[in-house]
């Protein structure tokens, strides 16, 4: 009778650890909001899931993101109306991110959801812990990641395997509107001969700009002229 009880036992605890793996696993792969966000709002048609009270000017900022976004020649309204979820660089964060440090916000692939640092709609900033220009507009970090939604959209689902990360990322930032660093950061950076992740984002999203004014603009060339060699 002890014997079968232990594995009653033993077997109930077998199961709850897989199912709470299994609840895990889908919620940083497909369904944050498993997570159980406090906060929930539908603001321009973007449905914001957040650790904090969602403010008044959470409007604004995603109105901008979506301004950005339309001047893409990569635009598809309908695309970009992803949830976007908003934490405070806690356990949420840590757990969604896979502890990636150093990032602002990433989108997964597999649901299309939007993760975000500690941010603040207020100020529009949102802040990856860095002490080497830590904070960025909230706005343009949307606006960069719902670009590369665009990007998977127009050249399919393996498009971060297939094309390199100077076009994607650069291209992203291009959009945006911004990088994390201005003109006089990075070449304050290069005069101190440090190369920051922020630094190679910069060069990334320059290059882009470059190339589409010397092939017209065609966003289609730069992708494919970005597998050429040389």
């Amino acid at each position: 009778m002890k014997m079968l009880a232990r594995g009653v036992l033993i077997s109930t605890a077998v199961f709850v650890s897989a199912a709470a793996a299994l609840y895990l696993a889908l919620s940083v792969l497909f369904m944050p909001q498993l997570l159980l966000f406090p906060h929930h709002r539908v603001v321009g048609g973007v449905e914001l899931y957040s650790e904090a009270p969602i403010s008044d000017e959470a409007a604004g900022v995603v109105q901008k993101s979506e301004t950005f976004l339309r001047a893409s020649a990569l635009y598809l309204p309908n695309e970009t109306f992803k949830p976007i979820f908003l934490t405070d660089g806690g356990w949420r964060w840590k757990l969604l991110s896979l502890s990636s440090g150093g990032a602002f916000a990433f989108t997964r692939p597999s649901a299309e959801a939007i993760v975000v640092n500690r941010s603040d709609f207020q100020s529009d900033r949102v802040w990856n812990g860095s002490p080497i220009v830590g904070v960025r507009s909230l706005s343009g970090v949307i606006a960069h990641e719902r670009a590369h939604t665009l990007i998977r959209r127009r050249f399919g689902f393996f498009a971060d395997r297939i094309y390199p990360t100077w076009v994607r990322e650069g291209y992203c930032d291009f959009v945006a509107g911004s990088s994390t660093l201005s003109d006089q950061q990075a070449a304050a950076l290069r005069a101190d001969n440090a190369r920051p992740p922020a630094l190679i984002y910069y060069d990334a999203r320059q290059r882009v700009a470059a190339t589409l004014v010397s092939n017209g603009g065609s966003v289609r060339d730069l992708f494919e002229g970005s597998l050429v060699p040389g």
